[in-house]
């Protein structure tokens, strides 16, 4: 077999292997990032809220934003960004005790925590397109919630952690877990509708500024932070003595229930590509 023969015959077979296989996209894109915004209402928990015994609960409102990245076929990692409110009142109770204690807080705090969700469905192989209906899922986590308590007297709002009513001084940072469960549904091919609760335990007692004893009326050198600390006598009850109990000593926490719409992201601030571009390989 001379050399030109030879070369002609191996062309017609490498041709033919080529031809007998067929290499083709399925036209569909993996994304398995997304970003997610939403809406909740929060309860406290502490010592000015009590759910047995105040006759009515105490609402406040949380906007939130997150990045979620799919680690695993079922975990995924999540950091969110919350702004949101809490308040209670020793007035809505139906304690005698409390109604005579006669204080209150409001907060507006920002949260920023880092959480790892569990899906009960996997992510499927053929991609997020093809993702379950609806996947409950948990989830557990750690943040840091800015502690910003405040009060109203005379129609005018005082910071309280500055003041040191109790004469503790604590910081305006703590943290927080996040603990909670949820359900994705799926709306169309890149949006989803995540239902979700979640139970905040703080790690302060000092979210309600309220916790150990009362200081000495004659210890604070502002009159307004005396006013403050002890508000029975706005009642006409007389004032707390030294060193009684103004708390329970109890960590704070606080109840979130809400929605957020999430939209799968075409690439991933992981620093990889969330789009896997499926192959097929068709022998004929």
């Amino acid at each position: 077999m001379t050399k030109s023969r030879f070369l002609l015959l191996l062309f017609v077979i490498v041709s033919k292997s080529i031809m007998g296989q067929q290499y083709s996209t399925t036209g569909d894109f993996d994304r398995i990032s997304k970003a997610t915004f939403g809406f909740g209402l929060n309860t406290y928990f502490g010592e000015l809220s009590s759910a047995s015994t105040d006759t009515k609960i105490q609402l406040g409102l949380s906007t939130t934003l997150a990045y979620e990245h799919l680690f695993t076929d079922n975990i995924a990692l999540r950091a969110s960004l919350s702004v949101y409110t809490i308040k209670g009142y020793d007035s809505l109770s139906v304690e005698t005790a409390r109604i005579r204690r006669n204080l209150s807080f409001k907060a507006t705090n920002i949260e920023f925590t880092a959480q790892a969700l569990y899906y009960a469905f996997r992510h499927p192989q053929s991609g997020y397109k093809d993702r379950a209906f609806a996947n409950p899922y948990v989830h557990l986590g750690f943040g840091v919630t800015t502690n910003k308590p405040k009060t109203s007297l005379a129609g005018t709002d005082y910071d309280l952690r500055p003041m040191r009513l109790e004469g503790v001084e604590y910081g305006n940072l703590a943290l927080v877990i996040p603990v909670g469960v949820g359900v994705n549904f799926f709306i169309n091919r890149n949006v989803d509708l995540q239902l979700e609760v979640q139970y905040t335990a703080a790690l302060t007692k000092y979210l309600d500024d309220v916790s150990g004893n009362y200081r000495d009326a004659s210890s604070f050198a502002d009159p307004i932070a005396a006013k403050l600390s002890d508000r029975r006598v706005e009642l006409g009850f007389p004032p707390a003595v030294a060193g009684d109990a103004r708390g329970n000593g109890t960590n704070d926490a606080y109840l979130r229930l809400g929605f957020r719409l999430g939209y799968y992201l075409p690439t991933s601030l992981y620093g990889k590509s969330s789009i896997r571009c499926k192959v097929e390989k068709k022998t004929r």
